[in-house]
C-alpha cells in the first residue's frame, strides 16, 4: 500500500501569500456538487511552536484561505470560517468551506448605489452570465479572491442555451444563489471553483463551467468504468430513501407581486395518474420575469425531484479499485449490492454529488462517496 502525505496551507484571502503550514490532526473533508463543501480540523497546540507557526495570524476566520495538498497534488480548498479554541485541551479547532461559500456572502449589484439599479442579460449564454456575475463580484472594491475561469480542460465556456435575466440592485440576491438558480433550470449545468498549483508551483484556483454535466457518464463497455461491489470494494454502506424531498406539483413564484406577480404551475402527471396522492412545494424566483424561463425552472424541479431519491453513502478503501483520484465529484458509478436488504441483488446507475475523506494520521485514509439516483 502506498504511504500518503497530506499538507495542510493556509493563505491570505485576498493576497493568496501562504502564511503557515500546520500540522493538522482530525481533519475530514468533502467536496459537493454545485455547492460548498466542508472541511474540519484541529491543532493541538501543546508541544508545539505557535508563535513559530505562526497559528495564531494564520488562522483568522473570514479572510484566510485553506488549501490540502495530497501527495503533491491540491485536492481541496476553501474559505476558514471558525476558529475556537478551548484553554482546557489546548485544542484550536478549524471549520473552513469551499470558495463557492465566499460568494454566499456577496450580493448582486451594478455598483451604482442606487436602489433601482440593475444587471442585465438579454440573450447572453447561460455560462456566460454565471461567469459575468463572478466577473463582477470580484471587481468591487476588496472583492477580488484570484480567480481564474474555466481552467479545468473539461470545462465549457458556453453551453448554446440563451437566457435573459435582470438582477435588481434593491434584490441583492447572492452572487451563488443566482448561479445554482441558473444551474436548476431545464437544459442546466455545472459548476464548480478548482484549485491546483499553477506554473510556479503556488496555490491558484478556477471557476468552472460545465455544460451539460460535469463528469463522465457511466458505460458498460468502458472497461475502466467504476463499479462499487458489497464484499469487494464496499466496506459498509447506508442506504436512504426520502418521500419528504418529493414534489410532484410545483409553484415557481417569479416577478411581480399580489395580483400582478408570475406564477407557474408544473406537475408530473405520469406520477398521479399512476396513484400518487399530490405532493406541492413552491420555488422563488423574483428575479425572474420571463415566463418561458420560470417555466423552465418549474419543470427543472420537477423533473429533479418527483420521485423519491434513493442516496446512498458508501464507505470505500482509498487503495482498491477504483482508487481514489480516479473518480470525481459529477462521475457516474455502477453499484452492485447483494445482503440481507437486496436478496435478489440491486444493482443500478448512480451520479456522486459528494465525497467526504477522512486522512486518517494514525490509520488509512477513509473515502465516503454520496451517490444518488435523483436528477442533479
Amino acid at each position: 500500500m502506498a504511504t500518503t502525505s497530506y499538507r495542510y496551507l493556509l493563505a491570505d484571502l485576498i493576497t493568496n501569500q501562504i502564511l503557515a503550514e500546520l500540522p493538522l490532526t482530525g481533519v475530514s473533508f468533502g467536496q459537493q456538487l454545485n455547492a460548498a463543501g466542508t472541511m474540519s480540523g484541529h491543532l493541538l497546540l501543546s508541544g508545539v511552536n505557535a508563535a513559530g507557526l505562526n497559528v495564531l495570524n494564520a488562522t483568522i476566520p473570514g479572510r484566510t484561505a485553506v488549501y490540502i495538498d495530497r501527495n503533491g497534488q491540491l485536492v481541496w480548498g476553501g474559505v476558514l470560517w471558525q476558529r475556537e479554541y478551548s484553554s482546557a485541551d489546548q485544542l484550536v479547532k478549524l471549520t473552513a468551506r469551499e470558495f463557492l461559500s465566499y460568494f454566499e456572502r456577496r450580493r448582486i449589484t451594478d455598483g451604482t448605489g442606487t436602489a433601482y439599479g440593475a444587471l442585465a442579460y438579454t440573450g447572453i449564454d447561460q455560462l456566460q452570465i454565471a461567469q459575468s456575475l463572478v466577473s463582477n463580484a470580484m471587481g468591487a472594491a476588496y472583492g477580488n479572491i484570484g480567480l481564474l475561469y474555466n481552467q479545468d480542460p473539461l470545462s465549457t465556456a458556453t453551453s448554446g442555451i440563451t437566457l435573459s435575466r435582470v438582477y435588481y440592485n434593491y434584490e441583492v440576491k447572492t452572487v451563488f444563489n443566482a448561479i445554482s438558480d441558473l444551474s436548476k433550470q431545464i437544459n442546466g449545468f455545472d459548476f464548480e471553483i478548482s484549485v491546483y498549483y499553477d506554473g510556479g508551483g503556488n496555490p491558484a484556483k478556477s471557476f468552472n463551467t460545465y455544460y451539460p454535466r460535469l463528469g463522465v457518464m457511466y458505460s458498460a463497455t468502458n472497461p475502466s468504468a467504476p463499479v462499487f461491489e458489497l464484499g469487494g470494494n464496499i466496506a459498509e454502506y447506508n442506504y436512504l430513501e426520502d418521500g419528504s424531498k418529493a414534489i410532484n406539483q410545483i409553484y415557481a413564484l417569479g416577478a411581480g407581486s399580489n395580483e400582478g406577480k408570475l406564477i407557474n404551475i408544473a406537475n408530473d402527471s405520469v406520477k398521479l395518474t399512476a396513484g400518487w396522492g399530490l405532493l406541492e412545494d413552491q420555488a422563488n424566483y423574483s428575479d425572474i420575469t420571463d415566463p418561458t424561463v420560470l417555466s423552465g425552472l418549474a419543470t427543472g424541479q420537477i423533473t429533479a425531484v418527483s420521485y423519491p431519491p434513493i442516496t446512498l453513502k458508501i464507505v470505500a478503501p482509498p487503495y482498491v479499485n477504483p482508487t481514489f483520484g480516479s473518480y470525481e465529484v459529477g462521475d457516474e458509478v455502477r453499484v452492485r449490492i447483494l445482503d440481507s436488504f437486496f436478496p435478489n441483488g440491486y444493482d443500478a446507475i448512480f451520479r456522486i454529488i459528494g465525497l467526504t475523506v477522512a486522512p486518517g494520521e494514525d490509520g488509512p485514509e477513509r473515502i465516503t462517496l454520496t451517490v444518488t439516483t435523483g436528477t442533479y
